[in-house]
């Protein structure tokens, strides 16, 4: 099998020749259901919420939780949700954080995959998926810029190689750039997310994203797709091939857990990731981590007696005190 290196893609990726060489990491998957993106309800919580110093805003804020309530504490701990990507670079800088919250504070931190934008847009899987970014910056300001905050962060990082979607960025405004393959010709994104689709259903999100997302996105080994199994066992109560045959039998069941996340996401507004969700409220990218940490401290966030699985390490840039 040739491996997936930068030579590789500058060999082969066109967008005239929709063929992906045979890797045996990637197992037979059912047909993908239709991708297109949901639209976003009337009352999603932005525009009910939406303030322009003018006119009031449909719906208040919901006031904090108060001293009459029953303390938040490790058998009573707040619950939170992130809207994920495995393509997105900026959840990869959100990660850290986000698991070592879970970890030392009462908070139950759900991390809900849905597909990457750039496969949202699919026609039921027919024809050219996501099509160019909608702004012409976006990409190359993408790949400079969390590169620059990845060192900021003291994070290990490094654009994947292979990348998960099928996807051509290089070079930048060259011919076909951000052409994106159709769903049926991408060889490792629908696995990656019917994978977190399961770990979801056995409650594993957390430590799926914590091995997984890493392994893809830190640049520590070659050719990620031939770690995936290994990673995943590493996780406590799955079993790698148990998940595959299940997402093989069990189809609907699975991409049920993307499409519920997908409306989850659109009844908030906003269509970003990493998007961070406490009682409604979105709190969009990885620079809005803190204000989401403020927000469930003012909700009455304490720290846990010992930290719980999956754990990581402080981050640099946590606040010193909380």
């Amino acid at each position: 099998m040739d491996k997936i290196t930068p030579e590789f893609y500058d060999a082969n990726l066109t967008a005239t020749d929709a063929t992906w060489p045979d890797d045996p990491n990637v197992p037979d998957m059912p047909p993908i259901p239709p991708t297109d993106q949901l639209p976003f309800p009337h009352d999603n919580w932005l525009n009910t919420h939406c303030w322009d110093g003018l006119h009031d805003p449909i719906k208040p804020l919901d006031p904090p939780r108060t001293i009459n309530e029953q303390p938040v504490s490790e058998v009573n701990p707040l619950k939170a949700d992130v809207i994920w990507s495995m393509r997105s670079p900026y959840c990869h800088l959100a990660l850290q954080r986000l698991i070592w919250l879970n970890s030392n504070y009462n908070v139950d931190m759900r991390f809900r995959i849905i597909l990457p934008q750039a496969v949202r847009q699919s026609k039921g899987g027919e024809g050219v998926a996501g099509g160019p970014f909608s702004l012409d910056y976006k990409l190359t300001h993408t790949m400079y810029d969390c590169q620059r905050t990845a060192g900021f962060e003291g994070l290990p990082y490094k654009w994947p190689s292979p990348d998960p979607i099928w996807q051509t960025i290089h070079p930048p405004h060259g011919e076909n750039w951000q052409f994106v393959h159709p769903p049926e010709k991408q060889p490792y994104i629908f696995g990656l997310v019917r994978l977190a689709c399961y770990c979801e259903l056995k409650g594993k999100s957390a430590d799926y994203q914590n091995e997984i997302h890493r392994l893809i996105w830190s640049g520590q080994v070659d050719h990620w797709p031939d770690h995936v199994k290994e990673y995943v066992n590493r996780i406590d109560g799955v079993d790698y091939d148990e998940a595959i045959q299940f997402i093989q039998e069990n189809p609907g069941e699975v991409d049920a857990v993307w499409q519920e996340n997908s409306a989850f996401q659109a009844q908030t507004g906003h269509g970003g990731v990493p998007l961070m969700i406490y009682n409604g409220e979105p709190f969009f990218g990885q620079d809005r981590v803190y204000q989401f940490v403020g927000r469930l401290m003012q909700n009455g966030l304490t720290k846990r007696k010992e930290p719980r699985a999956p754990f990581t390490t402080e981050p640099k840039t946590w606040p010193a005190g909380w």
